[in-house]
């Protein structure tokens, strides 16, 4: 094994330094122009880009968060009116104050559908069958909307890929 010489012992000669592994090769006199700026490398990332790579990042993380809430609130609203049908249908205690708050709030949510279908005679299956439409109607149209926002953070990803700013940042492609 070669042993390495001091910074005193190095040859002046910058192909030769690097040829003994003591020093560097220069840049070819093209590039060291004036004016000439030299290329981003590694993590760095060339001003006008970095303004557009950090507007598509954070659309795209906010707009999947976003979707990932929209979905969620979809999900629980749709819940807390299955569960005000299965009380309603199982004839819970409706002076409970539990049963009372999932009822009034199902109610909130689901009110607008009350009434759609009739059945004479029968207003506990009148109920589920509205209420099932709303939560029908608040899972599919959450979706929806959670879809299309994240549709919205994907198509900021395929901004970042397409001007290569996600492999400047050193993400995988």
């Amino acid at each position: 094994m070669r042993r390495r010489g001091t910074a005193a012992e190095a040859p002046s000669d910058p192909v030769t330094a690097h040829e003994e592994g003591a020093g560097y090769r220069s840049q070819p006199e093209e590039r060291q122009a004036p004016g000439y700026r030299r290329p981003a490398t590694g993590g760095e990332v060339p001003p006008r880009r970095s303004a557009g790579a950090a507007t598509a990042g954070s659309l795209r993380s906010g707009a999947i968060v976003l979707a990932s809430l929209v979905m969620g609130v979809a999900t629980l609203i749709a819940v807390l009116i299955a569960m005000a049908i299965v009380l309603r249908d199982v004839d819970a205690n409706a002076a409970n104050t539990i049963v009372k708050g999932v009822h009034e709030g199902a109610n909130f949510f689901a009110g607008a559908f009350t009434g759609l279908v009739t059945f004479n005679g029968h207003p506990k299956r009148a109920i589920t069958v509205d209420w099932g439409i709303a939560v029908l109607v608040y899972l599919i149209v959450g979706s929806l909307i959670a879809s299309y926002l994240a549709r919205i953070g994907r198509s900021g990803l395929r901004y970042e890929s397409r001007h290569g700013l996600r492999a400047r940042r050193g993400e995988p492609v």
